[in-house]
C-alpha cells in the first residue's frame, strides 16, 4: 500500500472491482470485434465523401467485386476442411502460413461504376456488405518455428520460404507501379476473416496502390478473451518480425508500411524492438537499406506507456521512417484497460502536463508524431475505440498519410499550444483538400464527372 500526500494509506482496488472492470473491458471493446466473418464497408472518408478528390481509378480497378484476392499471413492452426468456414481456427498455429482470400463486395454481380458511386457516398443508402468467400494457400515460412512445433505442421504445405507469395506481391506492386506494402495488424476478440475484410476496404479507398496484407494473429472471439489475447499478442512477435524480413528480402518492395491496432500494437512494437535490437550495430542508412520500414501507424494502442518507452530505449525509432500514434481522450475501451492493468496506455491522450524529459524527447525527434484525435468528427462513435474507420476525418488523415506520405501540417492539422502533439482543427477536411488539390491536382475532377 502507498501513502498519499494527505497521509493516508491507499488500497489497491478490491478483486471483486477488477473482476468487474474487466468484464466492463470486455464489454466496451466490442470495436474490437465484429459479427463472425462479415463486415459492413467503413464510411467515405470525408476527404474523398464528396467525389470531387479519391484515390479510386476511373477505369475498372485490378480487382473484381467478388475476389478482391486479399493477401493474408497467418499464424493460426489451418481449418481440417480448409474449403468450410473457419478457414483457420482461434488458436495458434505453429508457423506463419501465406496465401489469398476471396473477398467479395456488395450484391452479386455488381458493377465498377456502382460500387465506386455507392463506396463514396457520404451518406450511404444501403449497407454495403464485404465477405470472405474462400482461402488458398500459397506457401508457408518454416523458419518462423520453434522446438515445441509439432512435425505435422512442418510438412503440411510443399513448399518453404513463401516463394509463390512472394511472386503475388511483386505482382501486385508492378500493377500499380507503387512498390510499397501495407499490413493491417489487428486488435483482439476476432476471427480470421476480420482483418482481411479491413485490409480490403483500406485497400479500396487507398485506390488499390501497391500490396495490401492482413497479418491475422490467433486471437479469440471469446467473452472472457482478453488476458489470453494480451498474451498471445506478447509471444507472437517473434512471428511477425520474420515475417518483414522476409518481405525485405524476398520481394520487390522498398517500402513497408504498418498499421497496428489496438492490441496488435503489441505486436507491431514488439516486432519492431527486435528489429532495433538486432541491428543495434548497423548505420541508420544500413537500417533503411535492410528493414524497408517506413511509415507505422498505431491506432488505440493498448500497450503500456512504460512498455512503449523501453522498446524506445532499444532503439525502436531507428527502424521506420516515421512513427505516427493516434490518441484519444474518449477512448472508453482504454479507460478500462488503463483501470484493469494500473498502467496508461500508449492510445490514451495525455491527462496532465508531461514531465520536462518527456516534452524535451518529443521535440527533440519529430519522426515520433502524437495525433490527438479527441476532436476530430465522428471519432466518439460507439465507445470511441474504433475511430481509425468510424471517424470520416480520422480515416482520411490516416490514408492520405500511406497514400502521400504527409507531414501533419501539410495534412492540415495544427500543433497544440504547449504540447508536440497535433490535432484536428474545425477547418480540417478543407485544409487537407487545399493541399492535396495543389500537390496532386490530376486528383480533382475538372468535367463535373465523378473524380478520377
Amino acid at each position: 500500500m502507498k501513502t498519499n500526500p494527505w497521509g493516508r494509506m491507499r488500497r489497491k482496488p478490491p478483486i471483486t472491482i477488477r473482476l468487474f472492470g474487466l468484464l466492463l473491458l470486455i464489454f466496451v471493446t466490442s470495436a474490437c470485434s465484429s459479427t463472425p466473418h462479415k463486415i459492413n464497408l467503413m464510411p467515405a472518408p470525408a476527404v474523398f465523401a464528396d467525389g470531387t478528390i479519391n484515390l479510386l481509378p476511373a477505369g475498372q480497378p485490378p480487382v473484381s467485386y467478388d475476389d478482391f484476392g486479399m493477401l493474408y499471413a497467418t499464424d493460426r492452426k489451418p481449418s481440417d476442411r480448409p474449403d468450410e468456414r473457419p478457414f483457420y481456427y482461434n488458436q495458434a498455429g505453429f508457423i506463419v502460413r501465406l496465401g489469398q482470400a476471396r473477398v467479395s463486395v456488395g450484391r452479386p454481380g455488381i458493377q465498377w461504376e456502382e460500387a465506386r458511386r455507392i463506396s463514396l457516398a457520404s451518406n450511404r443508402p444501403r449497407d454495403f456488405p464485404l465477405q470472405v468467400l474462400s482461402v488458398r494457400e500459397t506457401d508457408a515460412l518454416y523458419h518462423t518455428d520453434t522446438f515445441l512445433t509439432p512435425t505435422s505442421a512442418m510438412t503440411a504445405l510443399p513448399q518453404g520460404n513463401g516463394p509463390a507469395f512472394a511472386r503475388l506481391v511483386n505482382q501486385r506492386l508492378e500493377a500499380s507501379g507503387i512498390r510499397e506494402v501495407y499490413i493491417y495488424v489487428h486488435g483482439y476478440r476476432v476471427v480470421f476473416d476480420i482483418p482481411v475484410l479491413v485490409a480490403a476496404e483500406l485497400w479500396h479507398f487507398l485506390g488499390y496502390r501497391g500490396a495490401f496484407i492482413a497479418y491475422t494473429w490467433p486471437s479469440t472471439p471469446h467473452f472472457l478473451a482478453y488476458a489470453a489475447d494480451v498474451e498471445t499478442a506478447i509471444h507472437m512477435t517473434r512471428k511477425l518480425r520474420l515475417f518483414l524480413t522476409y518481405l525485405a528480402e524476398e520481394t520487390q518492395v522498398e517500402k513497408i508500411n504498418i498499421i497496428g491496432f489496438s492490441a496488435g500494437s503489441r505486436l507491431v512494437v514488439g516486432a519492431l524492438e527486435q528489429l532495433a535490437l538486432r541491428n543495434a550495430a548497423a548505420t541508420d542508412e544500413q537500417i533503411r537499406r535492410n528493414v524497408r520500414i517506413g511509415n507505422v501507424i498505431i491506432v488505440g494502442g493498448d500497450i503500456s506507456r512504460k512498455g512503449f518507452a523501453t522498446a524506445v530505449a532499444d532503439g525502436l525509432l531507428r527502424i521506420p521512417q516515421r512513427l505516427s500514434v493516434y490518441v484519444s481522450s474518449a477512448d472508453r475501451a482504454l479507460i478500462w484497460s488503463r483501470r484493469i492493468f494500473r498502467h496508461k496506455r500508449l492510445g490514451q491522450m495525455f491527462g496532465e502536463d508531461p514531465p520536462p524529459r518527456t516534452l524535451d524527447f518529443l521535440h527533440a525527434h519529430p519522426s515520433l508524431e502524437v495525433i490527438d484525435v479527441t476532436r476530430a468528427a465522428g471519432s466518439t462513435t460507439g465507445n470511441g475505440h474504433g475511430y481509425f474507420s468510424q471517424s470520416p476525418w480520422v480515416s482520411s488523415d490516416l490514408l492520405t498519410l500511406l497514400a502521400f506520405d504527409l507531414d501533419p501540417e501539410q495534412r492540415g492539422l495544427v500543433k497544440k499550444t504547449a504540447l508536440p502533439v497535433w490535432t484536428f482543427p474545425p477547418d480540417y477536411i478543407e485544409r487537407l483538400q487545399a493541399t492535396l488539390i495543389k500537390s496532386n491536382p490530376d486528383l480533382v475532377d475538372t468535367d463535373g464527372s465523378d473524380a478520377h
